[in-house]
């Protein structure tokens, strides 16, 4: 084959001109008129004649570079559809990138290398004024419309962070491969932070108001991305919206901080509804609207979904902040925000919170999670790590306020007086310090150590940790129940609407309820479910909270010396000062998280349970009756039948602590629950007892605890055990007679309802309003009279084995009135006014309570050694009647009593007829008795006359001891009495002796004079 004749051969380029071809490519310019001219192509006139008049030639050389990238950029009057001067030098970077690969092939190894470095020239030029540009958008024309560069530059990082699980495409095309790397983390800071700013801001308004379906993933990977440069981490917490400043009209600093600073954005993404700032798309609306329809395999669907975007969420968020806490230039800002977000929200902690005024729960429900991860790397070593939380930070740390929240059991005087105290002690330890480090030239320039840089990160995380907590996921949780409390009242009104509707006493009023209620109801129930997707079916969120709430437990257990008993006498200073909450939040999770199935099956609660164990019944380390109360409804939860966890009987039945001290703090807290200062405490001791009755029925059953409550009733039968009988007592009356007395006005609603002629009479208003006070009676009675049956059945199981403490002289009566009461209301003559449709349906068993009222008088009988049982039957005036007996042993046949007890139960009858005959007797004996012999306050004839030290007026002391077992006070002026305060009347008691003793002489005398008298009649009469 011939060879090309030179003519035909290419002539070859010299360097320059090789190097002017590449760099006019990557700029898209012409420094001559163009043979065919390209729209992208700028032809650079006044640039080519400015390189002539200086004699150079028209190439575009390297010395030349960033003249012709200014010209080019400098171009007036862009057309329309021309890219921005942002995008133009991101093409630039990107022909940049496809030269330098290009010349790869080129065997010239000097051309090679000038050409790489001609173009890596050029592009570190490129990117310099991409960040001049994007800082700076007017420094070049930009054509009409053009974005924000700031705008461009999110649209490459959200390309960059496309996947292909995303709700939505990408924005955009990706940038140019390193672009973003080379844009943003190979510059100085002051050259990134202007595009930051502005790039920070467009990335919250991204997720701005997006729920927990919204495409927020591909936002949240851009931030963690960005963080993860140093410069872009330092410039969003030196953002203006890293903690906003704004002030704006009716919206609190707190809502400002979810609202308006960058990292509230993505905290504000949430299934929980925000009414007041409501996200898209509506989670509660697309998931469970009229759930009562859907198949519970979509709801668990819709469970799963918000559980899996949610935890990515947290992730991506405990990713963003511990990236930001672990570089040293942004870790004091990110505790300072954390700070700020508490500080402003901590409103949120009250009963009614103003939702303009502070943060929604979605945001602190996402804190909190997020806070929990951050504290999992000394979560899983919480032996070894709880050194490092130390209590000070409480009282001294310059970030969060501790000292204005409800302490354990110290006033804000003492918490005051203890925070002086540290504070002294740290400023004299500062002086100390600082006089050594002089002394020994070994001062650093940052001086004196701040309040806080004395704390480790660890104990700052976790005191801020229980902070959000307590705003977050406790607040939510008590949401939560109360939204569920008040979808089940509206639900009942609904049934009960619907109820007067099918009774044919429709109105066009009734129908505009019933459709009110309908929505209000479906919407309830949304809020509802989504609440519980987002916390209560997500069991490692929950997971993570117990055992952050354990370590709370064994650090709050080492500040009283460790888990073991009795408690010191004295409670330390800096246990009674720690906030209240930090242990009431943790029995919160533990009742909820027992109610949960499954919640609990791996974790360990030994800590929990000697925790609950030493501080159930001790008032002088927690004031708080409610909290203490709190321990009892998490024990009631763990009872196996509950909890139906093989694992809780062992804690019972297994623990040491349980074994010696659970019985005799339940009968403790029993009796002090009765006063606990707040308004509604008559109502509330029935809840709470109901709890400790429940948890007292199952230990009894065993056989060590049952061992100590027999100890403790020996030791305590004049203190606490007496107490808690009297107590007993005192509800059982109530509640019975409570139930009974309802039950008639329930079958006087009945009987109005049965007469339907007359009941349909009557205006639909009526009716309806007749039906709900029905249905309402109908909840009292109900929890009345199961509450009525549980102390009953406490009193039958213990009168059995126990039964001295029933025949003390201040109690024998007490207990006498009380079982005839119920006596007669089950056997007397108006028993039969009782009958209801359906006692079941009501916990009604009156069989049953016959049963245990006859057995309780058989028990107590059996242990009367001093015969002092009967005669307190007979003295009962009010209920006491021998018919009464024989009726009652009837019923007990006829309903198959045991025959034993049956019998029993007569011989007792003929006891206290014989009693009351005796009584009788001695009545007469006596005669009129002087007034001052006659206790003030029953008018009975006193045998122990005491005298009240405050009101100096005189009592039986049965009377008076039986009155101070339910009130301390003195009944005549009520200043505070106790037993010990009594002063026994020696003087008063022996007159009253010689009284009884004279009428007896006198009696005696008579009836001897009297038979005398007929013995000489007769004789008279021989």
């Amino acid at each position: 084959m011939a060879s090309p004749s030179p003519a035909s051969a290419r002539p070859q380029r010299s360097p320059d001109e090789v190097e002017d071809i590449i760099l006019r490519k990557i700029l898209l310019v012409s420094l001559t008129p163009p043979a065919n001219p390209s729209p992208a192509v700028a032809y650079l006139e006044l640039t080519a004649a400015e390189l002539l008049s200086e004699s150079r030639p028209l190439l575009a050389l390297r010395d030349a570079a960033e003249r012709l990238l200014i010209d080019r950029l400098s171009l007036q009057d862009p057309p329309a559809g021309s890219p921005s001067p942002f995008a133009f030098l991101a093409a630039a970077f990107r022909r940049a990138a496809d030269e330098a690969r290009k010349i790869s092939t080129i065997r010239d190894a000097g051309l090679r290398a000038r050409l790489a470095a001609s173009i890596a020239h050029l592009r570190g030029l490129v990117l310099s004024y991409a960040r001049i540009v994007a800082g700076n958008p007017d420094t070049f024309p930009s054509p009409p419309a053009a974005p924000h560069p700031a705008t461009e530059l999110l649209v490459f990082l959200l390309a960059e962070a496309a996947d292909p699980l995303d709700p939505t495409p990408a924005p955009g095309a990706p940038p140019p491969p390193g672009f973003i790397d080379e844009f943003l983390g190979g510059a100085d800071y002051d050259s990134v932070e202007p595009v930051m700013g502005e790039l920070y801001e467009r990335l919250r308004q991204t997720v701005d108001k997006v729920s927990a379906l919204g495409d927020f993933q591909r936002p949240l990977r851009v931030l963690r991305r960005l963080v993860g440069i140093p410069n872009c981490a330092k410039a969003l917490v030196n953002h203006p919206r890293w903690i906003p400043k704004d002030r704006i009209m009716l919206i609190g600093e707190g809502r400002v901080m979810e609202l308006y600073s960058v990292l509230g954005a993505f905290f504000h993404v949430s299934a929980i509804r925000d009414r007041e700032f409501a996200s898209k798309p509506d989670v509660g609306q697309q998931c469970f609207s009229e759930a009562s329809s859907r198949r519970p395999a979509d709801l668990l669907s819709s469970y799963a979904t918000i559980r899996s975007v949610m935890n990515g969420l947290y992730d991506g968020l405990k990713d963003v902040l511990l990236i930001l806490l672990k570089n040293l230039d942004t870790r004091e800002k990110v505790l300072e925000y954390i700070a700020e977000v508490i500080n402003k929200n901590a409103s949120r902690s009250g009963m009614q919170v103003d939702p303009l005024k502070c943060a929604s729960s979605g945001m602190f429900v996402n804190l909190s999670a997020v806070m929990l991860r951050l504290c999992e790397p000394f979560l899983d070593n919480m032996e070894s790590k709880k050194d490092k939380i130390d209590v000070k930070y409480l009282f001294c740390n310059n970030r969060i306020d501790f000292k204005n929240l409800t302490a354990l059991n110290a006033s804000s005087e003492e918490v005051t007086s203890l925070i002086e105290g540290i504070n002294n002690e740290h400023a004299q330890n500062n002086a100390s310090r600082e006089a050594r480090y002089v002394e020994s030239r070994e001062a650093t320039s940052s001086g004196k150590n701040s309040p806080t840089s004395q704390f480790s990160f660890i104990c700052e995380c976790f005191f801020m940790t229980a902070r959000v907590l307590n705003l977050g996921l406790m607040k939510a949780i008590s949401d939560f129940k109360h939204i569920s409390q008040q979808l089940a009242r509206l639900e009942d009104d609904l049934e009960s609407s619907r109820a007067v509707r099918d009774q044919g006493g429709s109105s066009p009023q009734l129908e505009q309820d019933i459709t009110r209620l309908e929505k209000i109801v479906d919407i309830l129930s949304q809020d509802k479910f989504c609440y519980e997707a987002q916390i209560l079916r997500d069991g490692a969120f929950l997971q993570r909270a117990l055992s952050f709430y354990r370590l709370m437990i064994l650090w709050s257990v080492d500040l009283v010396g460790g888990s073991k008993m009795p408690l010191p006498s004295q409670c330390p200073k800096e246990f009674s000062c720690i906030p209240e909450h930090f242990l009431d939040d943790a029995m919160d999770l533990l009742v909820l998280t027992s109610r949960i199935p499954k919640a609990l099956e791996t974790f360990v609660l030994d800590d929990f349970l000697s925790f609950i164990i030493m501080f159930m019944g001790s008032t002088s380390y927690i004031k708080n009756p409610y909290l203490r109360a709190k321990m009892v409804e998490v024990l009631n939860c763990w009872m196996p039948q509950r909890s139906g966890l093989n694992s809780t009987a062992s804690l019972f039945e297994g623990h040491q602590l349980c074994l010696d001290y659970l019985v005799r703090n339940l009968l403790k807290l029993y009796v002090d629950i009765e006063f606990t200062g707040s308004h509604t405490q008559f109502f509330d001791k029935f809840n709470i007892r109901h709890n400790i009755a429940e948890l007292l029925e199952y230990l009894w059953d065993v056989p060590s605890h049952r061992n100590a409550w027999r100890q403790i009733a020996k030791e305590e039968e004049k203190g606490v055990y007496l107490n808690f009988l009297n107590f007993l007592i005192n509800d059982s009356i109530y509640l019975l007679d409570e139930s009974l007395n309802k039950i008639l006005e329930l079958k006087e609603i009945e009987a109005e309802m049965a007469n339907t002629v007359e009941w349909e009479r009557r205006p639909a208003q009526e009716r309806e309003e007749r039906l709900r006070v029905f249905h309402q009676w109908e909840n009292i009675v109900r929890f009345d009279m199961k509450l009525a049956n549980e102390d009953v059945g406490m009193l039958a199981f213990t009168s059995e084995q126990i039964p001295a403490p029933f025949l003390l002289p201040e109690m024998v009566e007490r207990v006498a009135s009380m079982l005839n009461y119920f006596l007669l209301q089950l056997a007397g003559p108006q028993r039969k006014s009782l009958t209801v449709k359906d006692p079941e349906k009501y916990e009604f068993k009156p069989k049953q309570l016959l049963k245990q009222i006859a057995t309780i008088y058989v028990h107590i009988s059996r242990g009367d050694n001093e015969a002092v049982f009967p005669a307190a039957i007979s003295k009962d005036g009010r209920a006491y009647n021998d018919q009464l007996f024989a009726s009652a042993a009837n019923i007990l046949w006829k309903i198959g009593g045991d025959p034993k007890i049956i019998q029993e139960f007569m011989q007792l009858a003929g006891k206290a007829k014989a009693a009351a005959s005796e009584a009788m007797d001695a009545e007469a004996i006596l005669g009129d008795i002087p007034d001052e012999f006659l206790d003030p306050i029953q008018y009975t004839l006193m045998k122990d006359p005491v005298t009240l030290p405050s009101s100096k007026v005189t009592v039986d002391r049965p009377v008076i001891i039986r009155h101070l077992l339910s009130d301390s006070t003195d009944p005549f002026n009520r200043s505070h009495l106790t037993q010990d305060m009594l002063i026994p009347n020696t003087e008063l008691k022996l007159q009253i002796e010689e009284f009884i003793r004279s009428q007896q002489s006198r009696k005696r005398t008579a009836a001897e004079s009297e038979i005398g008298a007929v013995d000489g009649t007769a004789d008279m009469a021989e």
